[in-house]
């Protein structure tokens, strides 16, 4: 069974920008999305899933995030084999068969057998397509993968995974004018396109349970939707990586204790979850940019919290709801001035009660509103500062900009 991806190849990719500032682009990446299902499907793993609302209003993952570029690293592969050069000669060739010469039809009923004989084998094959009828239209032509096929008499039915039509079985039958799949599409004909299988690299995960209530209390793994990067805890930093240890590395919790769905709006600490069955650590990883944990670091203590220092994101352990209940303790007793924050007391009390004082919490705020589910997209306001936790290949940030490096889902728990 192949498994594709949540999202259609809706890619762009830009091959370069003109002094006059046009770029030259080419549209999608099916080779590299057919030759990743592949490539989880025998390792035996599932693909990542990311639903194409996460990425609205572009449907498909930013260049720049994990997910795209191992697809355009594999599509590049689609083209470094000595088959992908048919992309190009089928494109200049007749349908019929002119002398010698044979046609496209011709052609593609020569490699049916090869095609059929390894899907009675268990063996999905990936196809080249041809649609095209010139060398510039030769970025037409596409690439799916065929999973299985059904026999009635000497017609044959292909099914398809096709890239452009995810949660769906695609079929292909012979008509007489070329190939009809049942998505719409007339193919001219096609052929069996060479295919290397490779590990597919770690690649994070949305969670794959999008209406399940995010609860506090409950620990939860925080992606970042712009980069696919988990926010992990990096010897006593956060920090973007491609993997986490077993578990997930935050709990969300409300200042009163209280386990329930939390919903937008709410103030929330983000603790750091406890190493799971003795890891040392949370990371598993290094971020893909950033250098690993330095020598020596100290692990995260439990009970640390997400915070903000110096417009960094970074680690604390102090309780501000703590502080808060202390009251008087507070009260420097020469100076009648709140201790944590140096403010005289009557307006560090009422700073805390806007919130403002809260170091390490944040609110939720959920794409759309609503309950904070685990398919949600959401952002987290730093209450102190007002600042957005952000992230960028190089790592989590913030600003005060609530643009694309904002946005944060629920992950996917280990495999």
């Amino acid at each position: 069974m192949v498994e594709g991806y949540a999202f259609a190849n809706g890619f762009v990719n830009v091959l370069a920008t003109l002094p006059t500032g046009t770029r030259v682009a080419t549209a999608g990446r099916c080779g590299g999305m057919a030759y990743s299902v592949l490539d989880h499907a025998l390792a035996g793993r599932d693909v990542p899933a990311w639903d194409p609302h996460l990425f609205a209003p572009d449907r498909v993952p930013p260049d720049g995030h994990v997910v795209a570029d191992h697809l355009a690293r594999r599509q590049l592969d689609s083209f470094r084999t000595p088959s992908a050069l048919r992309f190009l000669t089928w494109s200049v060739l007749p349908d019929a068969d002119l002398g010698p010469l044979a046609g496209v039809r011709t052609r593609t009923r020569r490699e049916l057998p090869g095609v059929l004989r390894a899907l009675a084998q268990g063996r999905p094959v990936v196809l080249g397509m041809v649609v095209a009828r010139s060398l510039l239209r030769a970025g037409d032509n596409h690439q799916v993968v065929a999973t299985g096929f059904t026999r009635d008499g000497d017609a044959v039915t292909l099914t398809l995974h096709d890239p452009n039509s995810p949660g769906r079985a695609v079929t292909l039958v012979e008509a007489s004018d070329g190939w009809r799949a049942s998505n719409g599409r007339l193919w001219r004909g096609f052929f069996r396109h060479a295919y290397a299988p490779r590990t597919p690299p770690p690649l994070p995960s949305a969670s794959r349970r999008p209406r399940a209530a995010v609860r506090a209390g409950a620990p939860v793994g925080l992606v970042h939707v712009a980069t696919g990067l988990l926010l992990v805890v990096d010897g006593d930093r956060p920090a973007l990586a491609t993997a986490a240890s077993t578990g997930s590395p935050w709990v969300p919790t409300l200042a009163d204790g209280t386990a329930r769905a939390l919903t937008d709006g709410d103030a929330v600490h983000l603790r750091v979850a406890p190493p799971v069955d003795g890891a040392a650590g949370h990371l598993l990883t290094a971020p893909p940019v950033s250098a690993a944990s330095r020598a020596g670091a100290a692990t995260a203590e439990d009970g640390q919290r997400l915070t903000v220092v110096d417009a960094e994101p970074a680690l604390t352990g102090e309780d501000d709801d703590a502080d808060a209940r202390r009251g008087d303790d507070d009260v420097d007793a020469l100076g009648g001035h709140d201790q944590r924050t140096g403010m005289p007391h009557d307006e560090a009390a009422a700073h805390a009660d806007r919130g403002e004082g809260a170091i390490a919490r944040w609110t939720v705020v959920v794409d759309g509103g609503g309950a904070w589910r685990e398919g949600s997209r959401v952002r987290l306001v730093h209450a102190a500062t007002g600042a957005l936790l952000a992230g960028t290949r190089e790592g989590p940030t913030t600003t005060f900009t609530p643009d694309a490096s904002t946005w944060w889902t629920v992950a996917a728990p280990p495999a």
